[in-house]
């Protein structure tokens, strides 16, 4: 049941950016001056925190509401937020509304309760119901619960609270309506088992293990704990919480519709080296409809620095975008090292895949996990970790035209086979065999009840028979001719597909000798099926080596090939330089930036901006810019040089070459322009942001420390080619030391704003200062 609230569904955002912490507008017809405003609550879901405020006034004529206490969140950037505990919002079945001084509680029933007179209405008394707690000595030992309901407390204490125990259950139990943690787990627990519970809307927390990370004596420690084949489900705080212990064992736990900000977290936030804090698996867990609440979150998150720790072969999907900052399947966070996350299956994600903060994968691994198309069949709920796989038949086809018969030796083809799981959620290793020899293993996802199509890609280098197998299936027989192939062409890459006229290209490929000899071998580049360039390959002992070539084409489309490889496509496109002196320019300040002050000298090349800011990064999007008024259509290349910044700058000041579908569109209160595309440099960095998935924040970063600080001047460069981008930042002008590039941008527009930008991390007033801004521009598309 829902205590009244507006929206009665979702969450309202401000109408305009908060600049103030005691009031903000909203939208017309959103908030009322409602009769009866005492005892009224405002939950504003702001970065990293949940905020609870009470609305002190509503000015209707003005469309501001103030609020009864400063509330510093929402000019960081911008809350979403629903209003509840007044008795004009009651409107909605399964709402309720309690009038202290009457003493009268009003509630409308949902379609379920048919007869309200008949409803079990409880208020609860207690804040707890029930404590296992022995002594550090003196340990309660072998005590266990079966099939217990425990349901509805005040706030408080939590309701189970386990201590100083040993080898004590709960199991085949369901705790619901409490509004502390559901289970909690004290120092002094050894070998409790948390078994095959019903854990239900939990206002601070499901499942939580509480150790210290430097606990004074040996009995306090928390170790081998079984948390197995829970349901958690609405619950706020996180659903399954362990840290600051030891050989932790959480498995087979189905956790979906969290309130609070993790599903799933393991592992000491602050810990450091000297924390009792390991051992922690994490495995066949299915997290799934999960972050409708949550911003800068995984669905999974590790914290701390850990040994023996792995987060392996759970189901992850269904994961809710966060609004200004990004949620993701598996989060490595704050000093995350010594952790693994692999063989992860994950789908339907409206954000990313993984992310590190104040963590890096230097010092942890993520190997092995699977983003796979959503499933045309639901999962099973709790995932048991035994997959079975049937196997239907093999098709084999020529992958250049789809041709299933007349192989002719130096073709590529692919053998392709439907496979079914008739067991649980897993994954299973799928052999390749080519003429009784096992040419490849293949781990493939799939979901219960649930088939996808396995595919693998061989050269048919010899004449004559021959047979294709993959796992348990039956075998097929076919016949390939030609002369025998003495070397294959494979990988082939290039530096760029789309580039202006008059740069080079490098193009990269693996050779691969098919019978290891001493041998010279020419090996052709081919542009447009013609002979471009040779180079003759020696092979002595190894049997495969890298070529590369290095070319200057014309403008055009241009089909390349080195030797026998398959073809990739390579756009020139001739450009016009753009006369900056007689370039128009526009000024933009976001709200959260400003002050702005912002100067340019079109006939001095010169450029310098002051701005402030909440950060350049994620929804705070706060930064001042300098941009042509006309938007830039197709494809460019810009650079400029970095004179310098101002004294004693922030080394998060980001400045730099920006480009966005409409830079006065910032994300204010709701997510602002797509196409966001930053190439910064710092005093302390160099490296690129962009918007990855679409949504109007520039999620993604990528950056790297300068070798040494403020290494004056620097020079940057942008390039769009088609609806990627790459970038380069260069510390002596020549030489691009740093390179960054992204994947296709969703939501580009055909024709972009582009200018210099810079914003603060910390609303402090910065300068930076740019000269000689170059522009190329793909011919005939300047608009």
């Amino acid at each position: 049941m829902t205590l009244a609230r507006t929206p009665n569904q979702g969450f309202f955002t401000p109408a305009e950016t908060p600049v103030s912490t005691d009031y903000f507008k909203f939208r017309d017809g959103e908030l009322q001056d409602w009769p009866q405003l005492t005892g009224n609550r405002i939950i504003m879901l702001l970065r990293w925190h949940t905020g609870r405020n009470v609305l002190a006034k509503i000015d209707t004529e003005n469309n501001i509401a103030y609020l009864q206490k400063p509330q510093e969140g929402i000019v960081v950037s911008p809350p979403r937020y629903y209003i509840e505990n007044i008795p004009a919002l009651l409107d909605a079945q399964g709402e309720w509304f309690y009038d202290e001084n009457n003493h009268e509680l009003a509630f409308i029933p949902p379609d379920e309760i048919k007869n309200p007179n008949q409803a079990n209405i409880l208020a609860p008394q207690l804040d707890q119901l029930m404590k296992i707690s022995g002594e550090r000595e003196r340990p309660v030992r072998n005590l266990r619960f079966y099939g217990l309901t425990f349901q509805g407390t005040k706030a408080g204490q939590n309701a189970i609270m386990f201590e100083y125990v040993n080898g004590c259950e709960l199991v085949d139990c369901t705790v619901s309506a409490v509004a502390g943690q559901a289970v909690t787990l004290q120092p002094g627990n050894y070998n409790t088992r948390i078994l095959n519970n019903k854990i239900l809307q939990a206002e601070n927390g499901g499942i939580y293990v509480l150790g210290d990370p430097r606990p004074e004596n040996w009995a306090d420690i928390i170790q081998e704990t079984r948390i197995e084949l829970n349901y958690v489900e609405r619950c706020g705080g996180t659903s399954i919480f362990a840290r600051n212990a030891l050989n932790t064992y959480i498995a087979r736990n189905e956790v979906t519709r969290n309130l609070g900000r993790y599903p799933i977290k393991v592992g000491g936030w602050s810990n450091l080296e000297e924390a009792v804090d390991g051992g922690y698996i994490v495995e066949y867990n299915h997290v799934h409809h999960v972050q409708e609440r949550a911003d800068d979150s995984g669905a999974i998150c590790t914290a701390g620095l850990t040994h023996n720790s792995v987060v392996r072969r759970n189901l992850i999907h269904d994961v809710k975008a966060g609004m200004f900052n990004d949620n993701v399947a598996i989060w490595f966070d704050n000093m995350s090292l010594g952790w693994t996350a692999e063989e992860n299956i994950i789908y339907n994600l409206e954000q990313g895949e993984m992310k590190l903060c104040a963590a890096n994968l230097v010092d942890n691994l993520y190997r092995n996990n699977y983003r796979i198309e959503a499933p045309q069949n639901p999962p099973e709920g709790k995932i048991t970790g035994k997959p079975k796989f049937e196997f239907g038949q093999i098709e084999l086809v020529r992958i250049e035209d789809g041709a299933k018969k007349k192989f002719r030796t130096g073709d590529m083809l692919q053998a392709s086979i439907k496979v079914r799981n008739t067991g649980s959620t897993g994954i299973e290793s799928i052999p390749f065999f080519l003429d009784g020899r096992l040419v490849e293993m293949k781990n493939v996802p799939i979901i219960h009840n649930n088939e996808r199509q396995v595919s693998f890609a061989f050269y048919l280098t010899e004449d004559g028979e021959h047979r294709v197998a993959i796992g348990t299936a039956k075998e097929i027989v076919f016949k390939g001719k030609g002369k025998s192939v003495n070397i294959l062409c494979d990988s082939l890459t290039a530096s760029a597909t789309i580039l202006p006229a008059g740069e080079p290209v490098t193009f990269s490929a693996q050779i691969k000798l098919m019978r290891p000899e001493k041998r010279e071998i020419p090996v052709h580049l081919l542009v447009n099926n013609k002979k471009s360039d040779s180079q003759n390959i020696i092979f002595h002992g190894k049997y495969m080596k890298k070529i590369q070539f290095t070319q200057q084409l014309p403008p055009g489309m241009h089909e390349i090939k080195i030797g026998n490889s398959p073809a990739i496509t390579v756009e020139v496109y001739p450009y016009d330089t753009i006369d900056i002196s007689q370039s128009d320019f526009q000024k933009y300040c976001t709200v959260r930036a400003a002050p702005c002050e912002m100067q340019f000298d079109r006939d001095a090349n010169t450029f310098s901006l002051t701005t402030s800011g909440t950060d350049f990064f994620h929804g705070e999007d706060s930064y001042g810019a300098i941009y042509f008024a006309q938007p830039i259509k197709g494809n460019f290349v810009a650079t400029v040089k970095v004179k310098h910044f101002g004294p004693r700058t922030n080394e998060w000041f980001r400045a730099g070459l920006f480009a966005r579908n409409d830079i006065t569109n910032s994300f204010e209160s709701e997510a602002g322009s797509l196409g966001s595309v930053l190439m910064f440099v710092s005093p302390g960095r160099a490296g690129m942001n962009w918007d990855e998935y679409g949504d109007g924040c520039m999620h993604k970063a990528d950056s790297q420390n300068h070798e040494r600080t403020e290494p004056y001047p620097m020079w940057i460069k942008l390039e769009r080619h088609g609806n990627s981008f790459s970038g380069y930042v260069s510390y002596d002008g020549e030489n691009w030391a740093v390179s960054r590039h992204t994947e296709d941008i969703p939501g580009l527009n055909t024709a972009i704003h582009l200018g210099l930008a810079a914003g603060s991390p910390d609303q402090k007033q910065y300068t930076v200062e740019f000269e000689n801004l170059q522009l190329r521009v793909e011919k005939e598309r300047m608009k």
